[in-house]
C-alpha cells in the first residue's frame, strides 16, 4: 500500500494534470471563412494572449502581474482572477476590468492599462473579417495587404485576417529572441532525457518544418544550434552568416550529435539556414575536444577509422527530400492501411528523406545528393527523437503530418538503432515551456480535444465537416500507434464508448456523415486487428455489427 506521502503526491499530480487540461486553449469549432469568432472564443483567446509578456505593448503577463500583487495566493486563485478579469473586459470594457483588478488585487490602473489597450485593439480586429473581400480582390488581380505568418497568441500583429501572409528573411534565422528561447528548451529537453536515463543522449534526431520556423523566427533552428553548442555569427545587417562554437565551460555539458530532417518547404524557404545547420555540424566535428564532450566528433572519427571515409562523408547530418519532392508518404500508407510490417513505415521515411544538403570542405554544394547509407548510419546512433510544437491552432492529432515526420523518423531509428528511441515534444503553448514524452502528449491531446465535449460538440455544429474532423482526429491518433505504439488502450476504449457504443451519439454521426462514421468504426477495428488495442470481445462484436449496418446504409440496403 502506498504511504500517505505517496498518495498525496499522486493526488497533487492528478490535480495539476486536470488544471492543465482546463487551462488549455481548446478550439470549439472550425473557422468559417468570412465570419468572426463568437464572444466565448474571443474570451479564451484574449486570456491566452494576456498570459504572455508583451514588451512591444509595454504590457506584463496578466497572471504574473496578479501574482506579484497577491504573493502566497494559489495558482488556481490567480487563474480564477485572470479569467474573471477577461470576462469583465469582454462584457463591459476596459474600465470595468481595470477597476476589478484594482479592487480584487490592488493593481494600480497604470499597471494594467497597457494590457487592456492591447486587448482592445485585438478585440476590434477579431470582430471584423475581410476574408471574402480580400479573396474577391485577389481574383480581380488587385493588391492584398501583407501580414506576418504566425498564430494570434505568438504574434497578435497577424490580425486582421484576410491579408497576404508573408514569410521572413531566411538570413535572419534564428532571430535573437528565438535563439534565447532555444537555449531554455534545449536545456529542458536534455534535462528530461538525463533524468530518465542517467546520462546525456549522444545523438538525437530533430524534425524541422518551414512554417513553424516562420512563425517563431527559427526557434527549432535555435534548438538545434544549442544542442550542437554553437551560436550564429551575424554581420552588420544582422544576417546569420556563420556559426562559432560556444565554449564547453559556458555550455556546461557535451555537444550532442544532431541528425536533422527538414521538410521540403523548409528546404525551399530556408536554403541559407540549411547551409548554416550543415556548417554548424562540420564546425563541431572539427573541434579538437575530448570525445566524451563532443559526440559529433566522436562519431565522425569512429566512422572515419571504421570505414576509411573522409570527414565530409562522416559529417552529413542534414537530410530532406530530393529536389522538387515533398513529404514522406508515411501518412498515406498508414491512412490507406497499405502496410504489413511496421518497419516498412520507417524504411519509407528514409527512402523519401535520405537526400543530403550542405557543402563539403572544398565549398562544393551538396544539393539533394542521395545518401541513404549516410542517413542509415546517422540514425543508427540516435537515442531520442524530438519535434517542437509551437502553435495553438494545430496539435498532435489535428493533422497527419506530425506522425508522418516524428513518427516516421522514430520508426526508422527503431530499426536502425535496434532500440525504441525516447520521443519528446516541447510544448510552448503555456508561459512555462514543458517537455513531454509522446505518450504524455497523446493523452493530453485526447483529453483536451477528442474526448472533450466542449471540443466535439463544437465540431458537430458544423455537420458533415464536423464529423469528418472527429474521424480525422481518431485516425491521426491511430497514426501514433502505427509509427510509435504510443496510444494507450483506454484511449481507443473511450473513443468507442463516446462516439460509437453510445446509441444517441452514433445516430447523430450516422445522420450527419455516415461515411466518416463508418471510417471511424473501421479504424477502431483496425487498431484491434493490428494489436494496438486489446478490446473487450463484446465491444468488438458490437463494433462489427455497427460497421456492417453503416456499410449497408452507404450501399443503400438500409
Amino acid at each position: 500500500m502506498n504511504s500517505p506521502e505517496q498518495r498525496d503526491a499522486r493526488v497533487l499530480e492528478l490535480y495539476e494534470q486536470l488544471l492543465e487540461i482546463e487551462q488549455r486553449l481548446i478550439p470549439t469549432g472550425l473557422h468559417v471563412f468570412g465570419e468572426a469568432g463568437d464572444t466565448t472564443q474571443r474570451a479564451d483567446m484574449l486570456r491566452m494572449v494576456a498570459s504572455f509578456d508583451r514588451p512591444e505593448f509595454g504590457a506584463r503577463a496578466l497572471p504574473e502581474l496578479v501574482a506579484s500583487e497577491l504573493p502566497g495566493e494559489s495558482q488556481e486563485r490567480i487563474d480564477e482572477i485572470v479569467r474573471t478579469t477577461i470576462a469583465q473586459f469582454v462584457s463591459n470594457g476596459t474600465e470595468s476590468a481595470v477597476r476589478y483588478l484594482n479592487d480584487i488585487a490592488h493593481i494600480a490602473p497604470e499597471q494594467s492599462q497597457p494590457i487592456f489597450t492591447m486587448l482592445g485593439g485585438i478585440t476590434e480586429q477579431l470582430t471584423t473579417n475581410s476574408e471574402v473581400e480580400s479573396l474577391l480582390r485577389a481574383l480581380r488581380g488587385e493588391f492584398i495587404e501583407p501580414g506576418p505568418g504566425a498564430d494570434i497568441v505568438q504574434n497578435p500583429s497577424i490580425l486582421p485576417t484576410g491579408r497576404n501572409t508573408h514569410a521572413i528573411n531566411p538570413y535572419s534565422v534564428p532571430s535573437t529572441v528565438a535563439f534565447a528561447r532555444g537555449e531554455t528548451v534545449a536545456n529542458l529537453l536534455l534535462d528530461r532525457y538525463r533524468n530518465e536515463h542517467g546520462s546525456y543522449p549522444e545523438a538525437m534526431a530533430l524534425v524541422l518544418w518551414g512554417l513553424d520556423n516562420i512563425k517563431t523566427q527559427g526557434e527549432g533552428v535555435a534548438q538545434a544550434l544549442w544542442l550542437l553548442g554553437v551560436r550564429p555569427v551575424r554581420d552588420a545587417l544582422n544576417r546569420s552568416t556563420g556559426v562559432e562554437p560556444i565554449s564547453l565551460e559556458e555550455l556546461g555539458r557535451p555537444r550532442i550529435d544532431v541528425v536533422m530532417t527538414v521538410s521540403g518547404i523548409f528546404r525551399d524557404l530556408f536554403s541559407p539556414t540549411v547551409q548554416l545547420l550543415d556548417r554548424a555540424v562540420r564546425l563541431v566535428a572539427r573541434l579538437d575536444e575530448p570525445f566524451e564532450q563532443n559526440f559529433v566528433r566522436k562519431h565522425a572519427i569512429e566512422q572515419i577509422e571504421r570505414e576509411r571515409c573522409d570527414l565530409d562523408e562522416a559529417s552529413i547530418r542534414v537530410f530532406s527530400n530530393a529536389p522538387g519532392n515533398y513529404g514522406t508518404n508515411v501518412n498515406f500508407m498508414v491512412m490507406d492501411s497499405q502496410w504489413q510490417e511496421s518497419e516498412t513505415l520507417g524504411d519509407l521515411f528514409v527512402t523519401r528523406k535520405c537526400f543530403a544538403y550542405g557543402h563539403d570542405s572544398q565549398g562544393r554544394a551538396i544539393e539533394g545528393r542521395e545518401a541513404r547509407v549516410a542517413m542509415d548510419r546517422a540514425l543508427s546512433r540516435v537515442e531520442a527523437t524530438y519535434q517542437n510544437i509551437d502553435t495553438f491552432e494545430i496539435g498532435l492529432t489535428d493533422v497527419d503530418h506530425y506522425f508522418e515526420y516524428l513518427g516516421g523518423i522514430s520508426k526508422a531509428v527503431e530499426k536502425r538503432a535496434q532500440l525504441k528511441p525516447s520521443i519528446y515534444l516541447s510544448d510552448s503553448l503555456s508561459r512555462d515551456t514543458k517537455i513531454r514524452s509522446l505518450e504524455e502528449t497523446v493523452r493530453l491531446e485526447t483529453r483536451a480535444k477528442t474526448l472533450n465535449p466542449k471540443w466535439y460538440e463544437g465540431m458537430l455544429k458544423h455537420g458533415f465537416r464536423g464529423v469528418a474532423e472527429i474521424e480525422n482526429h481518431v485516425s491521426n491518433t491511430f497514426g501514433w500507434s502505427a509509427t510509435a505504439d504510443a496510444v494507450d488502450d483506454w484511449i481507443y476504449a473511450e473513443v468507442a464508448n463516446t462516439f460509437v457504443l453510445d446509441e444517441p451519439m452514433l445516430e447523430r454521426l450516422r445522420n450527419l456523415n455516415p461515411h466518416s462514421a463508418h471510417a471511424l468504426v473501421r479504424r477502431l477495428l483496425e487498431a484491434n486487428g493490428r494489436g494496438f488495442w486489446d478490446a473487450d470481445q463484446s465491444a468488438l462484436e458490437k463494433l462489427r455489427e455497427i460497421s456492417r449496418n453503416l456499410e449497408d446504409q452507404l450501399e443503400g440496403a438500409a
